[in-house]
């Protein structure tokens, strides 16, 4: 994907994820005025719909430069003033309770050390304050799309879909009071082959499989487009999928 193109095609996507992003920022109370961290922003799903639609100060960290880059683009497409950092959510860079609401969708699960991620996120998220998160179910499309990866690039020692489990969540949490529901997002592209496509250039754990995998990339391309075409709903030669999440929300 060229860089001129880039703003537009993710705003595309934008508008797909988007129901995530809103059900996320309502669900943590995100007002006006608060300050607000996206961990493992990606491309600023969350991050510019906080900082546009909620009012909320955002700074938003992501451990990949080329999805940085892409998230400035659209933030200045759309006149928000966000500070993206580079960082990992593992050692977070900044003080101790420095933010009001603390939110990852789908982006913190992929941190090897889970309770070493959910420590950071608990230091840095002030008291009376709320951390939200988004973690794709192992039930889920999701989850079996994640278990292709691993079995290509090695699987972690805490697989990602463990931050789906409450007693996973609870445990990481300690006694803090945890809200969880799950949900599904629907998920509609031209085909599964486009929709994979996409997610190569803008999904971090397919970015960093690829750049892995090096020339191996295309056999664990097909297997996630096989994925996506067995979960297919739609009758019409497109792409239609529901993709079950959880939806926890953790006040401090």
């Amino acid at each position: 994907m060229n860089e001129s193109s880039a703003s537009g095609d993710y705003e595309v996507v934008a508008e797909t994820l988007s129901e995530t992003a809103k059900a996320l920022i309502e669900r943590a109370s995100v007002e006006p005025g608060m300050e607000l961290l996206d961990v493992s922003t990606g491309t600023g799903n969350v991050a510019l719909p906080a900082a546009q639609d909620a009012g909320a100060r955002v700074t938003a960290l992501d451990a990949l430069p080329e999805l940085l880059d892409i998230a400035r683009e659209r933030s200045a497409d759309l006149g928000l003033e966000i500070d993206w950092v580079e960082g990992d959510p593992q050692e977070l860079p900044f003080a101790d309770d420095s933010f009001d609401r603390v939110l990852s969708a789908f982006g913190v699960m992929f941190a090897p050390d889970h309770r070493r991620a959910a420590k950071e996120l608990l230091r840095v998220c002030r008291p009376g304050g709320a951390i939200g998160l988004c973690s794709w179910t192992a039930e889920g499309t999701g989850g079996r799309v994640l278990q292709a990866v691993a079995s290509r690039v090695g699987t972690p020692p805490q697989p990602a879909v463990l931050w789906s489990s409450e007693d996973h969540l609870r445990e990481l949490m300690g006694g803090s009071e945890i809200q969880v529901e799950r949900r599904s997002l629907e998920l509609r592209e031209e085909s599964p082959e486009a929709w994979t496509a996409f997610m190569e250039e803008s999904f971090g754990p397919f970015v960093s499989a690829r750049a892995t995998l090096g020339e191996r990339w295309s056999e664990l391309r097909q297997e996630l487009v096989r994925i996506y075409a067995k979960a297919n709903e739609s009758q019409n030669g497109k792409l239609a999928i529901h993709q079950e999440y959880l939806l926890a929300v953790v006040r401090l």
